[in-house]
């Protein structure tokens, strides 16, 4: 099976990075063949464009990046891999959901206005992401979201798939190095399961 890991941090020596490593090791282990998007490697845009905005609801909707649209048709698991920052994932790659995950890829706008799956291919969804900084906005808020994240995703693939939402609070993201390892080991492992 082929994997789909869009990966969202400015700065690769942080604990993302790790989380990114451990990510691809464990789709690997479950034997998937992996492919990744680092959107601040490649300049990824993350605000729509008024071309973008006025073909949404159309037959024929604009797409930022075909290549990014081929890659998640493709994909029977999806990863994202990003920090929590404010509560929340990075602008970058919210942008990435408005202006990929659009109609026509990840789902269908009917001239109704109803709204059909577009992911029906996809088997598993994985959120890997940690409180960053450590401890900054509380725990619960931070993991909701993450849920939630996984949640809305789920929509779009028919709510047929599975979500493993895999979340590192401020012990884990901490730079204490027993309960990190020990986070990321447990991840790697979890991932390796998604078959």
């Amino acid at each position: 099976m082929t994997a789909l890991v869009v990966f969202t941090h400015p700065k690769p020596d942080q604990f993302a990075r790790e989380l990114l490593d451990v990510t691809v090791d464990g789709l690997v282990a479950a034997g998937h063949e992996v492919n990744v998007v680092d959107l601040y490697r490649e300049n990824f845009e993350a605000a729509m464009t008024c071309d973008e905005w006025r073909t949404y609801p159309t037959s024929q909707p604009t797409v930022a990046n075909a290549r990014y649209a081929d890659l998640v048709r493709e994909a029977e698991v999806i990863a994202f891999v990003f920090p929590m920052w404010w509560s929340g994932p990075p602008s970058m790659l919210k942008g990435f959901f408005d202006r990929v995950l659009a109609p026509g890829v990840a789902f269908d706008l009917a001239d109704t206005g109803r709204v059909s799956p577009g992911l029906r291919h996809v088997r598993n969804i994985a959120v890997v992401t940690a409180a960053e900084p450590p401890g900054h906005f509380p725990q619960r808020s931070t993991r909701h979201l993450a849920r939630a994240f996984g949640r809305s995703l789920r929509r779009a693939t028919g709510l047929r798939t599975r979500t493993l939402v895999c979340w590192a609070g401020p012990g884990e993201a901490a730079t204490n190095d027993e309960k990190r390892a020990r986070f990321l080991r447990r991840t790697g492992e979890r991932l390796a399961a998604l078959r």
